[in-house]
């Protein structure tokens, strides 16, 4: 359970597991739009789980969904970004678009070097950063998440409301253990590396209410699905 993600992660206890996450997403729809601004971010990453110390490193991009209404308008908008913590999101330069299928991808290509590559399969735009960034590797994960907005994100009201979307469809993801530089030896991103758990993560509101849940993992699992409130989807077939 979580007060902001919803999703799949990945977790070791050894110290730089993990040098690649990428998954397949697909951009959600808005459904509805109550009063004011909702948020929607869909994304993979390396790191930041609530391990025990937690980890506070977190390299990670995506895509994000968010739908304005004011007096009866609404406005909705979708972009592609990255983010190194403790560093603010940084947008990509291309737009994406409900409906379009987009591939995320975080890679450690040498030591403390990430790059992270947003690719856009339906229209071609893309883009990508690189980082020199010391990560400890502790986690992998495709998350569907209502991000921080004000504040210190310490407490739960700096959280943004979440957007009520369309189902979201993650797969087929993958994750690494290869070193980095060497050629990727890629496994199902549901699977579990050698010591590591699957953490399936129920996303709750400040009520304590569950807002966001995953379907189970797809038979070959590297898939899954995000619905909007306490229904789990059906798992994406392969």
């Amino acid at each position: 359970m979580s007060t902001n993600w919803s999703g799949y992660v990945q977790a070791a206890t050894q110290n730089h597991t993990f040098t690649e996450v990428s998954d397949t997403m697909v951009v959600p729809t808005v459904v509805a739009s109550a009063a004011g601004t909702q948020y929607a971010a869909d994304w993979v990453g390396i790191g930041g789980y609530n391990t025990n110390p937690r980890d506070p490193t977190l390299v990670q991009d995506g895509i994000q969904t968010i739908v304005t209404t004011t007096h009866g308008s609404t406005t909705t908008t979708y972009d592609a970004w990255t983010e190194i913590l403790p560093q603010p999101e940084r947008p990509l330069s291309f737009a994406v678009n409900p409906g379009d299928v987009v591939i995320a991808t975080v890679r450690q290509t040498a030591k403390n070097k990430w790059k992270m590559t947003v690719d856009d399969t339906t229209t071609g735009a893309n883009g990508t950063r690189i980082v020199k960034y010391r990560s400890r590797g502790l986690s992998a994960e495709a998350i569907h998440e209502r991000p921080c907005i004000k504040g210190n994100c310490q407490v739960e009201t700096d959280l943004a409301n979440l957007a009520d979307t369309t189902n979201v469809t993650f797969g087929p993801g993958s994750y690494s253990e290869s070193a980095p530089g060497a050629s990727p030896v890629t496994e199902p991103l549901l699977g579990t590396a050698a010591g590591a758990t699957l953490n399936e993560l129920l996303m709750v509101d400040n009520n304590n209410k569950t807002i966001a849940t995953p379907s189970d993992p797809s038979a070959a699992q590297d898939a899954f699905a995000v619905g909007y409130g306490d229904s789990a989807p059906v798992a994406p077939t392969n």
